[in-house]
């Protein structure tokens, strides 16, 4: 039975491959039959047309359908998963619809689904390949997949479906595919006759369908047509407007499927059962139907939520226009909110129809709603950007003319009138002085702002000037957020880009290796190097376990081990002083590889113990294990596990593609391998078992990692992506997104719980375990190329191309402090406000209000139970904290909320304002919340002992966070960025410091 429809028109929803869609799908049935007819003569047809034009719901609810409807009941797909592995997912596609379960690739799968009937394979909005996979290649590739099934002799014929803007990509199929362009169909937009076809005939089927009759005034019909066609509504809406020579008898389905839609629902809302010219005159016609379809769900939004929608558009969708989806964790990261901050735009966004939501093998990701919205989306942040910058301009000139007008009437009152004739001109050249240098002031402060993800050392130099010029509320804010943004905290230049990095077990010592051929290692207390020398190319060092020496090898020099505290020679390791491919400490011995042979030597004796042959043919690297009783040697696609001193090769780990990287757990039960086939492996270091296969990347794995149990495993990939993995259960954990190249390293910590990863792509970051983003650590001016963890955890070493190796706080270490003093009382269930006008007293989930004069109000907000209640100084906002995870800042004259501070994932026990008023504490079950109390915004979560946090204070200078635990220990927090400009200036430049970073020439001339 067809399901009841509730409206006839679909808005901005796509058709769908069901019955109802089928049955309301008007004005392309001369397309179908074209489209239907060439799927079933040709091995390959290609579909293209304008973005919007209506490709997909053409080949859902019209082509697939009278596919299936064939006699010979033919099997089709209709697949679009292009965001995840297209080939697995391909397969998948096609075992589901054929019930013939999963096959190993999607020619498998075909083959078994054709041996009895016809295949349809229809690949729906292919563009969205190319977007996502532009390196796609491989035995496994889709890119090798979609020939293989157009050359075998099967019974499957292909669609491929793209937006006109894209079909020269196909390109990458040329000479693979024959004759790839050979059968093409162009779908237009709809004639006028199609689309008037659009708007009558659904309705009568609607009344087919439900026995309720409604009609279509003519003249609405003609007006409707008149107002959506080619180039009628783009230009109001910001986008590209017509193109010179355009048939305008074509008319835009959606924008005739939004105002029908919209007219539909204000007729039905009013009961009529007319749908009229009259009524599409109040709506403001055409035009402002679609306009306030975007307009509207934004205006629905506060000024800072408009702000996160912008810097959201910026990444859903490309400059040329084409949408791209991205996952929650993401927008996230792009939108510089929390997820309680996020959530709120999404949902509003979604609820009208801007953004959706697509679940795509367990992930959920956002992209704009539909092709046509992506100009205006554009043209609405553009609009956005400029408006705030002259709200901003505006208010600050308004200041000025404020200020300037007082001036002068005191002016005019004292000095008469010759006097204030002086007086103004003065003042007129002092205030175009101050305008100046509050413009420039502003400016740098968007630069520091614009920079936080980039540079924020730079950031942090525009933001501190900015201070200094014009000291005040968006200078400081700027500061602040630039202090939180920089985490570099050392520098150190060097010869030629910096390949390997190392530590000392102490990590007093810094070693690293330039890919000119350098090796330095750097006392870092004393701030000072205790050896640099050329050794060539391949440069490399190890540090022994013990700290007290370590050996450097390059292609220049035999392999030597040096004295750490002094840089001495204390052995050369190669007879003849002939260089060595590789060489490292294993315990009490040293390892050298040469050629395709392996050197065992007593570092105590400085003495041969034994050679070790065939390690390798091709080039080789050598992996200690920790313990040092054993080493790996990797070349090409094996890597042998060998007995130190012995020399006696344990086991023999084979792969399909080369092997980049190999990682043994604390024990050497445990090993990791990464190869060049997208597989990581998990073996036995025992037995040489293979355990797992760790499935998931889309690139080649460059490095892995394992932590000391040997429970985590982390692996990084030519995806631009990391993942952490479950070793026992072989499955992905967390998959760290953010990098936009190549990651080529990765690290844990010494306490297993965090990892730093480099990237091609500029930067290193920080991790939690569970994926969860700790720190962008931006600066270098090319690409990463190594990123190590000091042995406290709190500090990462990178090396980059640009030729510097740089130290970063690695936000690893928890700000709450164990400390004594200063116990924050627990909550209790009243407060009152300073001048005792008020008490509030908790309810349940409610809050009472009771003032001196005798009239009370409720605050009703919170899910769950109220857990305290706090006045502010000037007792005229009043914070709430709940346990439905949300503290609640309240106006108390009207009782109404002015912001919802969710940030903990779990109960709030208690919530503080600062005694200067300026900020909001929060207690929750594993952090303390540190929020800005004109704003709600979170500045940031501060971790430290495990929790639940119970209660929380600041002491009364504002300057230090007081926390106690359900256990009562007592932690503290010592809050330099709450402090004003003179403070947050004094802790810049004591990071700059650290840096010596100023500004060059060149930028003091394009930031000026």
């Amino acid at each position: 039975m067809t399901a009841r429809p509730t409206s006839p028109y679909k808005g901005l929803n796509a058709f769908e491959d069901s019955e109802l869609d089928a049955l309301l799908f008007f004005g392309r049935e001369r397309e179908r039959e074209i489209v239907v007819a060439n799927l079933i003569a040709s091995r390959l047809t290609v579909l293209y047309g304008p973005s919007g034009v209506g490709k997909s719901s053409l080949l859902r609810a019209a082509v697939a359908r009278s596919l299936r409807e064939l006699p010979e009941e033919p099997l089709v797909i209709v697949f679009s998963r292009w965001s995840e592995d297209p080939a697995g997912a391909l397969a998948e596609a096609i075992g589901a619809a054929a019930g013939d379960g999963a096959a190993a690739n999607a020619l498998d799968a075909l083959e078994q689904a054709q041996s009895d009937r016809d295949v349809y394979l229809v690949l729906d909005q292919a563009e969205e390949y190319f977007l996502y996979h532009a390196d796609d290649r491989g035995p496994r590739s889709f890119a090798e997949a979609l020939p293989a099934i157009l050359v075998a002799p099967s019974r499957v014929n292909v669609l491929v479906s793209l937006r006109e803007d894209s079909l020269a990509k196909l390109d990458r199929f040329t000479g693979r595919i024959p004759g790839l362009f050979a059968n093409t169909l162009r779908l237009d937009r709809l004639d006028r006759q199609a689309a008037r076809a659009a708007i009558v005939r659904p309705v009568e089927r609607f009344a087919e369908l439900t026995g309720e009759t409604v009609a279509v005034e003519e003249e609405l019909v003609e007006r409707v047509l008149d107002e959506v066609g080619t180039g009628m509504i783009e230009p109001a809406l910001g986008g590209l407007g017509a193109v010179e020579g355009v048939d305008e008898a074509r008319i835009e389905a959606p924008y005739l499927q939004v105002v029908m839609q919209r007219i539909w629902e204000e007729e039905r809302t009013a009961g009529s059962e007319v749908l009229r010219t009259e009524t599409l005159d109040r709506l403001g016609g055409a035009q402002h139907v679609v306009e306030e379809h975007l307009e509207g769900a934004l205006e629905e939004l506060t000024p800072e939520q408009k702000d996160v929608a912008a810097r959201l558009f910026n990444h859903l969708v490309t400059p040329s226009g084409t949408k791209i989806a991205h996952e929650v964790a993401d927008l996230e990261d792009f939108a510089r909110v929390p997820p309680a901050e996020l959530r709120p735009v999404l949902d509003t966004l979604a609820e009208r129809r801007i953004l959706r939501s697509l679940e795509e093998g367990g992930d959920v990701r956002y992209e704009i709603f539909h092709d046509v919205l992506a100009q205006p989306v554009l043209a609405w942040r553009t609009r956005h950007r400029t408006e705030r910058e002259i709200e901003i301009q505006l208010a600050a000139a308004h200041r000025r003319r404020s200020r300037l007008q007082r001036l002068l009437a005191l002016a005019l009152l004292v000095l008469g009138l010759i006097a204030a004739a002086t007086v103004f001109a003065l003042v007129q050249r002092g205030n175009a002085e101050d305008r100046e240098r509050d413009a420039r002031a502003r400016r740098l402060d968007a630069s520091a702002v614009a920079l936080l993800q980039s540079d924020p050392e730079l950031g942090l130099l525009l933001a501190a000037e900015s201070a200094r010029m014009s000291p005040g509320a968006a200078a400081e804010d700027a500061l602040r957020e630039s202090l939180l943004a920089s985490h570099a905290r050392g520098i150190v230049r060097t010869r030629g880009p910096v390949g390997e990095i190392a530590f000392s077990p102490d990590g007093r010592l810094l070693g690293f290796a330039s890919e000119s051929g350098w090796v330095r290692v750097r006392d870092l207390g004393a701030g000072k190097d205790v050896l640099a020398q050329r050794v060539g190319d391949d440069a490399g060092l190890s540090f022994s376990a013990d700290g007290t020496s370590l050996v450097v090898h390059g292609s220049k020099a035999a392999p030597v081990e040096l004295d750490a505290a002094t840089g001495k020679v204390t052995c050369i390791l190669e007879e003849r002083g002939r260089p060595a491919g590789d060489a490292t400490i294993a315990g009490a011995y040293a390892v050298v590889v040469r050629n395709a042979r392996g050197y065992v030597w007593e570092r105590a004796g400085c003495r041969l113990v034994r050679p070790i042959d065939d390690v390798g043919t091709t080039a080789v690297r050598v992996v200690p294990a920790p313990d040092g009783s054993r080493v790996a040697f990797l070349s090409g696609r094996i890597a042998r596990i060998i007995a130190i001193p012995s020399g006696r090769e344990l086991l023999r780990l084979e792969h399909p593609g080369e092997v980049t990287s190999l990682a043994f757990d604390g024990d050497g039960e445990t090993i990791v391998t990464g190869a060049r086939d997208r597989i990581g492996r998990v073996w036995s270091g025992n037995t040489g078992r293979l355990r797992r296969v760790l499935k998931g990347h889309r690139g080649d794995i460059l490095d892995v990692a394992v932590d000391p149990e040997g429970v985590v495993a982390a692996t990084v990939s030519t995806d631009g992506t990391g993942r952490t993995w479950d070793v026992p259960a072989g499955v992905v954990a967390a998959v760290l997104f953010g990098h936009t190249n190549f990651v080529d390293a990765v690290d844990f910590s010494p306490n297993g719980q965090s990892i730093a990863t480099a990237s091609l792509d500029g930067t290193a970051r920080t991790w939690v375990i569970n994926g969860r983003p700790l720190a962008v650590l931006a600066g270098h001016s090319g690409a990463v190329l190594d990123a190590r963890f000091s042995p406290d955890g709190t500090t990462v070493a990178s090396g980059g191309e640009d030729g510097t190796v740089r130290l970063w706080d690695a936000e690893t270490r928890g700000e709450l402090q164990r400390g004594k003093g200063g116990a924050p009382q627990r909550p209790r269930g009243e407060a009152s406000s300073p001048d005792g006008d008020t008490t509030a007293t908790i309810d349940g989930r409610r809050v009472l209000l009771e003032r001196s004069d005798g009239s009370t109000s409720e605050l009703g907000g919170h899910e769950r139970v109220v857990t305290s209640v706090a006045f502010s100084p000037d007792g005229r906002r009043l914070v709430s904290a709940s346990r439905d995870r949300d503290a609640i800042l309240w106006d108390v004259v009207s009782g109404k909320p002015l912001r919802v501070l969710r940030a903990h994932f779990g109960p709030v026990a208690d919530a503080e304002f600062s005694p200067d008023g300026r900020w909001i504490v929060t207690a929750g079950p594993r952090s303390v919340g540190l929020w800005k109390a004109s704003t709600g915004e979170l500045v940031r979560l501060l971790e430290g002992p495990p929790g639940p946090f119970v209660a929380v204070a600041f002491t009364p200078d504002s300057r230090t966070i007081v926390a106690r635990s359900e256990q009562g220990t007592m932690s503290r927090y010592r809050c330099r960025i709450c402090e004003g400009i003179p403070g947050l200036l004094e802790l810049a430049d004591e990071r700059l410091a650290t840096t010596g970073r100023v500004l060059t020439p060149q930028e003091r001339e394009l930031y000026g």
